[in-house]
């Protein structure tokens, strides 16, 4: 079982925008990350593991 904790910021908290560009960031990153998995998967059929992955996207790929 994996708990969780939700937390809910209304728009008009001070800090709205500033979280809700990081979550934009953040749904981004994972995603070019699911992508750049899925592809080398698609076309070599390698798994590459977190570690490469981060590799990847720090050195701009």
């Amino acid at each position: 079982m994996q708990l969780v904790e939700r937390t809910i910021i209304k728009k008009n908290h001070p800090n709205y925008k500033s979280l809700d560009a990081l979550a934009f960031l953040s749904k981004n990153l994972y995603n070019m990350a699911n992508y750049i998995v899925r592809q080398e998967f698609i076309n070599k059929g390698n798994y590459l593991n977190y570690n490469k992955v981060q590799k990847l996207l720090q050195s701009g790929a």
